[in-house]
């Protein structure tokens, strides 16, 4: 069974992979997870174009650069549960300490880490 942490971790990686999906023209997305001292997740998107990219790049900064809120972040766990019904993307910024962007040509990366 997952510990919660796990879970919140995979929360944050299915709402971006549902962003990607429903708000983009993708042609791949990869993500890498990495669980150590911090955790660390990755997701490299192959976007269309230079105006996609940015477009992308602007809402995820807009997102991530929230403070984290632990205490928001728990009441948020204990209301949502397992239940994916509404766009939760905005929230998933609360739930992360870091996060930075990378363009390299037509791919945008996404680095963010959890403490």
């Amino acid at each position: 069974m997952l510990s919660k942490e796990r879970k919140k971790v995979l929360r944050i990686m299915d709402e971006l992979n549902k962003y990607f999906i429903e708000n983009t023209d993708t042609c791949h997305i990869t993500s890498t997870l990495d669980f150590n001292k911090e955790t660390t997740i990755r997701f490299r998107v192959h976007l269309k174009d230079k105006e996609e990219i940015e477009r992308v790049k602007q809402k995820l900064e807009k997102i991530f650069s929230v403070q984290r809120y632990r205490e928001v972040e728990e009441l948020y766990w204990n209301l949502t549960g397992d239940a994916y019904t509404s766009d939760e993307t905005n929230l998933v910024g609360m739930m992360v300490d870091e996060f930075s962007i990378e363009v390299e040509d037509n791919v945008l990366i996404l680095y963010l880490i959890r403490r």
